[in-house]
């Protein structure tokens, strides 16, 4: 019985004996209430709801079979655009109101989840120590940055620390509202009447470093690669494999050739740089490759046959 009582989130079992599970679950949102407890639920909805004269976009949520509303204003601090990519993702809040007819046991509930991050972030700053995991909630998104959540502490995570691959636009790749591991690679706990805190994190160090497979490429050679982003002032990046990129001039005779993001293309490495970490080569277009279908390898094989006769 204790066992039991410490998985649903209840002191006293006792307290909940004959009860319905709606009744036990509006239980624990009283007890939540009276004693500002943290509680997660499931967004399953958006829906305009009124308070007083004011109506307002908010998350419908789930918890355990008790539905309850979460406002857009008592969503982050952070300025949303929309709540649809928040549906079906689980949220932090404490009860703010309860919401009962006179002859229900149970009813809805207003939840605030700025309140919930608060506690969240002080337990965070008590406990937290550089290296550990922890899964992050994005908040926002731009071309360069991740905007996170940790235990309730805002942190930006730039898309170099993502991901060995650089990812030309993050929105591209992650959605509001998604979830992604992180490991605290620096970390300044706040001081009352001095700092904030201070918190870097990275979810790139989590990752196999790719440069480890740098051994199954060598100089003068030809591997297939893709092409992941094309730089007119640099060149084009052709990946090997995740991480791996090869830079490469833009290949003469391209003019008038279309390229695009995903093409395979075959390219020779010129220099390997391990110590900075780059790679150099050039793309061999089709018609520049030696053989049968060649151009120049028939005309050849003509002159000499015509030689012969």
């Amino acid at each position: 019985m204790p066992q039991l009582a410490a998985r649903l989130g209840i002191d006293n079992m006792e307290e909940y004996e004959g009860l319905n599970n709606e009744e036990v679950a509006w239980s624990k949102l009283r007890d939540a209430k009276n004693r500002k407890r943290v509680l997660f639920a499931r967004a399953v909805g958006l829906e305009d709801v009124a308070f007083g004269s004011l109506s307002m976009p908010c998350l419908k949520l789930n918890f355990e079979g008790i539905f309850g509303y979460l406002p857009q204003n008592k969503i982050d601090n952070y300025e949303f655009k929309g709540l649809h990519n928040f549906l079906g993702k689980t949220f932090e809040f404490v009860v703010e109101e309860l919401i009962t007819e006179e002859s229900n046991k149970t009813g809805t509930f207003v939840a605030n989840r700025i309140e919930a991050l608060r506690i969240l972030a002080n337990r965070f700053w008590n406990k937290a120590q550089t290296d550990r995991i922890y899964e992050a909630f994005i908040r926002g998104i731009d071309p360069y940055n991740l905007y996170l959540l940790v235990e309730g502490v805002a942190v930006r995570m730039h898309r170099t620390e993502v991901d060995y691959s650089l990812y030309e636009d993050l929105r591209e790749i992650f959605n509001i509202g998604d979830s992604i591991e992180v490991k605290i690679t620096t970390l300044e706990k706040p001081e009352e009447g001095i700092s904030d805190g201070f918190l870097e994190v990275s979810a790139r160090i989590l990752n196999k470093d790719p440069w480890d497979n740098i051994i199954n490429y060598k100089e003068k050679s030809f591997y297939l690669g893709k092409l992941t982003r094309i730089r007119p002032d640099l060149g084009f990046f052709i990946e090997l494999e995740p991480g791996l990129s090869v830079l490469c001039n833009v290949p003469p005779g391209a003019h008038g050739k279309k390229f695009k993001k995903g093409d395979e293309l075959e390219v020779k490495i010129s220099t390997i740089d391990k110590e900075e970490r780059r790679i150099r080569g050039l793309i061999i277009l089709p018609r520049n490759r030696i053989g049968a279908s060649s151009k120049n390898f028939r005309n050849s094989v003509l002159r000499r046959g015509a030689s012969r006769g």
